[in-house]
This record gives structure tokens, C-alpha cells and sequence, in this order.
């Protein structure tokens, strides 16, 4: 048998190939292996479906100078050869074993699932010596690159500069295993160290039967860059830090319009304020932004401070309000800064505060879509991520007190609360000034050197927004929510305020039934109770009404007040602060006891039992007399007494006195 040979053009090989038996090859985009070598001819045998293919030498040849036809590793590093002997047949057996069931578990990529495949699979197959997990992997990968072609993945032999044995490469990837895929266990330097002591363990020796040197640091390196750089990361630094680090995004980000995209975060600054009125420390700060990705406009903010501040729902409803409402200039900026309707869709991460129901209602009465990525994927909302490093950078720099992020590790021998030396009110005008005069006004590369006041100025004349919501029923929706027990006579309760109204004891009713009727369909009996709990949303600046979120349906409900001297607008702290006004000019009442009036009177008397028959005290009155009686009931009543009808007094007191019918009867009554 004559192999063949063929000269290549140098865009695939600078000297001549030739094709052996056993050789693998890429033949119109699919994996075959040479099985036999002709004058005339090559016949190919296909990886995944065993099919032979005869090929004459002009057609192989022709395909080889176009493209078709590729040797697929160019080292001659991987040589198929049939396995033939019990032993190899007995492996391949084994390594099926655990890739089958790998590959139906769903997810070959989980550690956890990789381990309860090998938990169960050396129990079946009774294997003394089962894999690491990541070799697993691993295999399962090659598996899948060879065409699921168990011979053609334990064939493959692999040769390098010094020759390393099959032993040594065993144990150079179980000490890997344990010793480098493992969180924070980056160093090869002290990996090889561990390496070569393991190496000479008698345990180490007999188990995979090794013999000779351990390999190189070179080697070992080798086997060290042949990694998944992806797994690897996963291992050492969390499935959040590698795809921070392998992020990638494949898609461009394109809008036609104002509004049709808006990205919304909420950064939290190192920065402390200080109260306005007292100077006392009000707490760090959570910074909610909206930015318009066509025009990479700034829509809107909401601010939450405090000694250890969250990321509310009332925040995030503060913030889509702002972006909703127009800007009045306040001495804070000079340049207008506009408002682009209401946006169709609004992008967020999954934070606490953009995932409550409140919020969902709030985007329902907008008629906007949401899209929330999932964690860790923050270039799905690219641009208010650059943004928020944009305000970091240019303008939290210039505020004193800033100590930067915290994870930067940066060290000012000061805490938040030390540094801080500015107000509320001055950290708002800075945030204004920055946002409309100099980050709206300049050029920004992504808009070809526009400023985004320019490009939203240039979309005017094609764009029409929709229009803004309701801002008086917004408003119902925008503050904390509670969760409060519908009392049966005073309603809901908060901040020692109650709440009540006809329909919210008809909800309360209809929220029993419901309930009660499910319980006794379960025959749950210990379920039943008449306490019946709603989320309730509380603003503190208007104090007038809550509102009250009907479980299960998008439907809402305003109940007032109980207290109808509160006037709509009237927030908590202006109610409390006239209570107090109140309660100052007014001094409490001194509370007095009535005295004891045992002292007064001595110790009861023996005396003679009387009689058991009840008695009653008769009261003194006069005699009754109906003459006397009639004539008075006449001057108390009567205003003409000449149509009164008189009577004559009866001689005998059981006959009834007899009316004079002789005069005629008046037109009265």
C-alpha cells in the first residue's frame, strides 16, 4: 500500500501531508477517520454514523486545495486505532457508563450533578476507582467533540516534547483536581511543589501506577494552559466573578427612538450626608438612576439614605414618578432638562426593589413592558452601568467625603460617618448641576460626537411620545408598602393610624369567604381564623389615604382616613408636629379617686331576722283627680280655647264622661 501525498497551497500547510490509515480528518464539515489508502482511491469511515465514503484521488484531491477536505489536528497528534483487547473494551464500557448518564442528567455543567452521576454510577457498575468530578467534565466535553464516539475519544494518544505517560498525565489531572480547581488555588508554583511531593507517596505510586521522574513544571504548565479558562475561573473565583470576567455580549443594542428603551439601576456611593437642619449624620447613599439608551439622556433620580439604607419599592416608584415628571428649574441647574413621555420599556436587574408587586402595578397603570437580566449579567444593561462608572468618575471624585468604592480596599483612616461633611440639599444640587449643565450638554462618543441634549433636540421633529400617565393615580401607588391585618371595626392601622371605608370591610368579607371556602374543600379546620392580611402602601407625605392592593387581581383600592380633620396633603411629620404643637399649651388633668366612706359609719348590728316577704317603700303623691288633670293638659296645649270640646264631670267613677255634641264641630281637628 502506497500512501498518498499532496501539496497543499500554504493557507493550509507549508510542506506536503500525507494520509495514513487511521488518520482523522474534517470532509465536508464532518468527522471522518482514513480507514484505507489507495493509488485510486481513499475510502473515509464517518465518526458518528460509521457510514464509509470511497473518494477517488481527484476528487479528494481537489477537495483537499479547496478547503473541504482538512486534516483535523495538524501535529498528527491524535491516531485512531479499533480497539481490540478485553481490557480496553472493559474501559470503554465503564467511561460510558458515567458519560450516558451525565449527558441525560440535563445539566453536565453543575458540580453537584456531576457528583451524584459518579455517587451512582460506581455503585452499579461497582467501580473501585471512580473519577474526579472535573475529569468528568472534562471527558464529557471531548465526548461531545469526537461525535460521541466512545473509541475515538480513548484512542486519542497524546505526544509532546518530552514524552509524558499515560500514568503520570492520570495523576498530574487528579492533583489538579484537588489541589487547583479549588477556590483561591491560582498559584503553580506551589502546585507543582505539591505535585512532586505526591508523586513518590507509596499510596500515589501503587494507585496509578506510576514509575520514572514526575514530569516537568513545563509539562504540568502545558496541561495548565489545555484548561477551560471559563472552568477555571468557576473554580477558583465563583460562577458570578467568571462571567464578570468572560462576559461577553454578541449583540448591538439598537433603538429607533426616545423611550423605546430605558435602563434603570440603583448604585450605592460611599458617600455620608448630613441633615440640613441639624447637621446631625444622616446615613450613606443609594443613587437610583434612568437613562434613555437612544439618547443617552438622564430621565430621572431618587435618593435613599440612611445608616444602613435598602433598595426599596418606594424608591424604585420615586424614581419612574421622576422620570414621568417635569423638571422645573429650582436654582439647582441652568440649561432645561426635559421629559420624554412615558417610556415603552424599561430594563432592571433583579434587585429587591424593582421585583415587588407594587412596582409590577406601577408599570401596569404605565402600559410599559419590563425586562429584568439576571444577576450577574450587567452587560445586558450596558449603558446606565457605564453611566453609573461615568458619576463615580467625574463627579462623586469632586464631593468631599467621597471614600470611593468599597471594594476598591482604599484606605483614608476615616469612616463614612467621619468623612462626611456635606448636607442632603447640597449632595442634590451638586447631582442636578452635574447631570443638566455638563453630562447633558457634552459629547458622547456612542452619539458620534453629539451631546445627549443635542440628539434628543434632533429627534424631535419624527419623534411623538406617549403620553404621561395619571400623575394624581401614580401617586396612590408611590410609598412603602406594609403588610397590615384588616381589622373588623377599625380597618388597617399604621403609624397609629387607621384606615377604613364600606368597600374595605366588603374586601375583607369576600377575602373570608374565599379563604374559608378553600380551607373546607382541604378539610383544613385549623386554617380558619377571621384575620385577613393585604399589602398596604403608605406614603408618609400624604397621610390622607392609603392604598390597599386586592390579592390576586390588578386592582387597587383608596381608603381614607378615619380622622376627617386630616386634610389630603398632609404629610406624617406635619400630623405630628401639630399634635405636639397641640398638646404643649394644654396641661394634663390632674386624676382624682373618690374617697372611702367606711370610716364614716360603724360595724353592722346584730338583729332579728325578718320576715322573707319582700317589701317596697311607698313614695308620697297627690291624688289623681281627671277634671284637675284635663284642665291642665288644656292650659299647657290648647291656643283656642273656644273650640275646645268641655266635659261634663261623671257623677260615678266607672262611667266615662259624656261629650256635648250640640254645638256645631269646627273645621279644626
Amino acid at each position: 500500500m502506497n500512501p498518498q501525498t499532496a501539496k497543499s497551497p500554504s493557507t493550509y500547510q507549508d510542506r506536503p501531508t500525507q494520509f495514513v490509515k487511521g488518520m482523522l480528518l474534517s470532509y465536508d464539515k464532518e468527522e471522518h477517520v482514513v480507514r484505507t489508502v489507495e493509488p485510486d482511491y481513499m475510502v473515509l469511515e464517518n465518526t458518528l454514523t460509521h457510514e464509509p465514503k470511497m473518494l477517488k484521488t481527484d476528487v479528494w484531491s481537489l477537495a483537499y486545495h479547496e478547503g473541504f477536505l482538512k486534516v483535523t489536528e495538524r501535529e498528527n497528534t491524535v491516531a485512531i486505532h479499533p480497539i481490540t483487547d478485553a481490557e480496553k473494551l472493559a474501559e470503554a464500557e465503564r467511561w460510558l457508563a458515567y458519560l450516558n448518564e451525565l449527558d441525560i442528567s440535563g445539566s453536565p455543567g453543575s458540580m453537584e450533578t456531576r457528583l451524584k452521576v459518579i455517587d451512582s454510577v460506581s455503585k452499579r457498575v461497582s467501580d473501585p476507582n471512580p473519577p474526579h468530578q472535573m475529569k468528568l467534565y472534562r471527558m464529557h466535553k471531548k465526548w461531545g467533540r469526537k461525535g460521541r464516539n466512545i473509541y475515538a475519544l480513548l484512542n486519542t494518544k497524546l505526544t509532546r516534547t518530552k514524552p509524558v505517560t499515560e500514568a503520570q498525565y492520570d495523576f498530574a489531572m487528579a492533583v489538579i483536581d484537588e489541589h487547583y480547581l479549588v477556590p483561591h488555588g491560582g498559584n503553580r508554583s506551589a502546585l507543582y511543589r505539591t505535585y512532586k511531593e505526591a508523586f513518590y507517596l507509596d499510596i500515589n505510586q501503587e494507585k496509578y501506577e506510576l514509575c520514572g521522574k514526575p514530569m516537568s513544571k513545563t509539562s504540568l504548565d502545558n496541561l495548565l494552559d489545555e484548561l477551560d479558562p471559563f472552568q477555571v475561573s468557576v473554580a477558583q473565583k465563583g460562577l458570578k466573578a467568571a462571567r464578570a470576567l468572560f462576559r461577553d455580549s454578541n449583540e448591538k443594542i439598537i433603538t429607533k427612538h426616545p423611550g423605546q428603551r430605558v435602563e434603570i439601576d440603583a448604585v450605592h456611593l460611599n458617600l455620608g450626608v448630613l441633615c440640613d437642619e441639624t447637621g446631625e449624620y444622616l446615613g450613606r447613599i443609594i443613587l437610583f438612576l434612568a437613562i434613555d439608551v437612544h439618547t443617552r439622556y438622564i430621565l430621572g433620580y431618587s435618593i435613599v439614605y440612611g445608616t444602613k439604607p435598602a433598595e426599596s419599592a418606594e424608591a424604585a416608584m420615586n424614581l419612574l414618578r421622576h422620570v414621568l415628571s417635569p423638571k422645573l428649574k429650582n436654582g439647582n441647574f441652568q440649561h432645561d432638562w426635559h421629559t420624554i413621555g412615558t417610556p415603552e420599556a424599561f430594563h432592571s436587574d433583579n434587585g429587591a426593589g424593582f421585583i415587588s408587586e407594587t412596582v409590577t402595578h406601577f408599570y401596569a397603570l404605565l402600559h410599559s413592558s419590563i425586562h429584568r437580566a439576571e444577576s450577574g449579567k450587567s452587560q445586558r444593561r450596558p449603558f446606565v452601568e457605564r453611566f453609573n462608572r461615568t458619576i463615580r468618575e467625574q463627579l462623586m471624585t469632586k464631593i468631599p467625603g467621597y471614600l470611593g468604592k468599597r471594594v476598591d480596599a482604599k484606605d483614608f483612616n476615616k469612616t463614612v460617618e467621619a468623612a462626611a461633611v456635606i448636607t442632603l440639599s447640597e449632595f442634590i444640587r451638586y447631582l442636578e448641576e452635574y447631570i443638566v449643565d455638563y453630562y447633558h450638554q457634552n459629547a458622547h462618543k456612542g452619539l458620534d460626537g453629539l451631546s445627549p441634549a443635542q440628539k434628543l433636540a434632533q429627534c424631535v421633529g419624527d419623534f411623538y411620545p406617549r403620553p404621561a400617565a395619571d400623575l394624581a393615580m401614580l401617586d396612590t401607588l408611590v410609598g412603602a408598602t406594609y403588610t397590615r391585618t384588616i381589622q373588623e371595626t377599625q380597618g388597617v392601622q399604621i403609624e397609629n393610624l387607621y384606615y377604613n371605608s364600606t368597600e374595605l370591610k366588603h374586601l375583607r368579607f369576600k377575602l373570608m369567604q374565599k379563604r374559608n371556602s378553600t380551607n373546607s374543600k382541604s378539610k383544613d379546620t385549623k386554617s380558619r381564623s377571621d384575620k385577613v392580611k393585604v399589602e398596604v402602601i403608605f406614603n408618609k407625605k400624604d397621610i390622607s389615604s392609603v392604598t390597599v392592593i386586592v390579592p390576586g387581581e390588578m386592582e387597587m383600592m383608596i381608603v381614607p382616613l378615619r380622622d376627617k380633620t386630616v386634610a389630603p396633603g398632609t404629610s406624617l411629620e406635619a400630623y405630628r408636629a401639630q399634635n405636639q404643637a397641640a398638646k404643649k399649651g394644654a396641661q394634663n388633668a390632674e386624676t382624682k379617686t373618690y374617697p372611702s366612706k367606711h370610716g364614716e359609719h360603724g360595724k353592722p348590728k346584730k338583729r332579728k331576722p325578718s320576715s322573707s316577704a319582700p317589701k317596697s317603700k311607698a313614695l308620697e303623691s297627690g291624688s289623681y283627680c281627671p277634671q284637675t288633670t284635663l284642665e291642665e293638659g288644656v292650659n299647657r296645649f290648647a291656643r283656642d280655647n273656644s273650640k275646645l270640646t268641655y266635659v261634663q264631670p261623671s257623677t260615678s267613677v266607672l262611667e266615662p264622661p259624656i261629650p256635648d255634641y250640640s254645638r256645631e264641630l269646627s273645621g279644626g281637628r
